[in-house]
Order: C-alpha cells, then sequence, then structure tokens
C-alpha cells in the first residue's frame, strides 16, 4: 500500500509541475511597427488582447542604436503599463530615429505580468544585411 501512495504522490507532484510549467504566452501579442521616412524611422510598439477577458500588463520599448563606422550607441528605454479590452489592439509607444548607412538598430518590445515575468516579446534589426555583408 505505501509503495503505491508513493507512485500516486509522485506521479501527482509531476503531472502539477508539468501543468504549471506550461503557462500559454498566447494571451497577449506584442508588435513592433517600423515606418520609413526619408532619413529617419519611426516605431511604434503595439499590443494586442487575443483572448475574451480583459487583460493589463507593462511593457518596456527598448530601441539600442549601434553605428559600426564611429562605434556610437545610444539607447532609449520607453515603459509603462497598459490595458486592453478584449480583443483589443493598442498603441503604446512611439519613437522616431535618424538612420544612415552604417547604423544598425535592435528595437524589442517586452510585455510583463504583475510578476515581472516576460509574457510577451517582439525583436526587429534593422542595418544587419550591411554587417553580414563586409
Amino acid at each position: 500500500m505505501y509503495f503505491i501512495n508513493r507512485h500516486i504522490i509522485i506521479f501527482l507532484l509531476f503531472f502539477s509541475f508539468l501543468v504549471y510549467g506550461q503557462v500559454p504566452q498566447d494571451k497577449i501579442k506584442a508588435k513592433i511597427e517600423i515606418e520609413r521616412v526619408e532619413n529617419s524611422v519611426k516605431i511604434t510598439g503595439t499590443a494586442e488582447n487575443l483572448t475574451e477577458v480583459i487583460r493589463s500588463a507593462a511593457y518596456r520599448l527598448s530601441v539600442i542604436k549601434n553605428n559600426n563606422k564611429s562605434n556610437n550607441q545610444s539607447n532609449n528605454d520607453q515603459v509603462g503599463v497598459f490595458t486592453l479590452q478584449p480583443n483589443e489592439i493598442q498603441k503604446l509607444s512611439t519613437s522616431q530615429i535618424n538612420l544612415t548607412a552604417d547604423d544598425e538598430v535592435i528595437i524589442l518590445l517586452l510585455f510583463y505580468d504583475e510578476d515581472k515575468q516576460i509574457i510577451a516579446k517582439d525583436r526587429v534589426v534593422l542595418g544587419e544585411e550591411k554587417k553580414k555583408t563586409m
């Protein structure tokens, strides 16, 4: 009897870890929209609620610009919180930067839950193809 109880407890613990570890991260979608305007780039971070319930989260939109010629780097972080109605799409933050041929720009949009765990993300790199061909 002790043997069977021990196996049942181990099975239940293992099953509960599997269920807890596979939290779906498809409730909110992070999307970076890029619009090129002459020698600059307009960056917009958007959030989309993929569920039928109201969702809230915190966000961080990071723009890291590296100039490959002069080795200069600039960072811009925008943070905030948002609430989305069911199936709503919302623009969270907009940034505009100048872009030259020698620049590489890394854009990262992260969404966090109340426990500061990442629940959604999007990443775009501009100018990376120039670096690969050198």
